[in-house]
Formats: structure tokens, C-alpha cells, sequence
């Protein structure tokens, strides 16, 4: 039996271990991830919107206040300076107005929401 090992077969043995390592962990990288990232995303989207359901009392009447802040700030500025507002300032302004309007109706239609997501 021969006891000496030659140095070109130990460095082939480190080369293999090497390679089937670095393969075993992006395999394990490629499985497991795309189970882990979604179970971690929907945990923590969902303390999110619990948050945010719990918050709606509050900050509701925060955003109609920021709204209607929003809106006096563009007429004064409009006042100020002669110009009318630009395009883009209404459409922005008319955006957050329609969400405002829907962030403070959700409760007249968050039944109906939830008996339907249900079914």
C-alpha cells in the first residue's frame, strides 16, 4: 500500500470539494429562497396593514388636514405669484384628493370588501 499521496491528486480533491460546495449552496440558495422571501414578505406585509387598520382613526382626519393644506398652499402660491398652477400640480393635487376621499369612505364599504374577499 502506498502511504504517499502526490500533490497534483490532493489539489484535485481541494478543487472538487470546491466546486460541489459552491454548487450545493447556490442550489440551496435557488430552493430555498423563493419559499422563504414570500413567507417573510406576507408576515411582514400583514403586521404592516394590521398596523395601518388599527392607525385609521387617526390618521385619516391627518390626511384630510394635509389635503386641504395642500390645495390652500396652491391657491396662495397661485395668489402670490399671478401664474396658474401647473398640470401637474392639479393632477397630483386631484390624486391625493380622490385617495383622501377613499381613505375617509373605507369604513362605509370595508364590510362589503371583507365579505367578498371571504367567499
Amino acid at each position: 500500500m502506498n502511504t504517499d499521496a502526490k500533490p497534483q491528486s490532493n489539489r484535485t480533491v481541494g478543487t472538487v470539494a470546491a466546486t460541489a460546495s459552491t454548487a450545493a449552496l447556490a442550489c440551496g440558495v435557488c430552493c430555498v429562497l423563493p419559499l422563504a422571501i414570500p413567507a417573510a414578505m406576507l408576515g411582514s406585509v400583514g403586521g404592516i396593514l394590521a398596523w395601518f387598520a388599527n392607525a385609521h382613526q387617526w390618521i385619516t382626519p391627518i390626511a384630510i388636514v394635509a389635503v386641504i393644506a395642500g390645495w390652500l398652499w396652491v391657491g396662495y402660491q397661485s395668489k402670490q405669484t399671478g401664474k396658474r398652477p401647473a398640470k401637474a400640480t392639479f393632477l397630483i393635487m386631484g390624486f391625493a384628493t380622490v385617495m383622501m376621499t377613499l381613505a375617509y369612505m373605507w369604513p362605509l364599504f370595508e364590510g362589503l370588501i371583507v365579505s367578498m374577499l371571504r367567499r
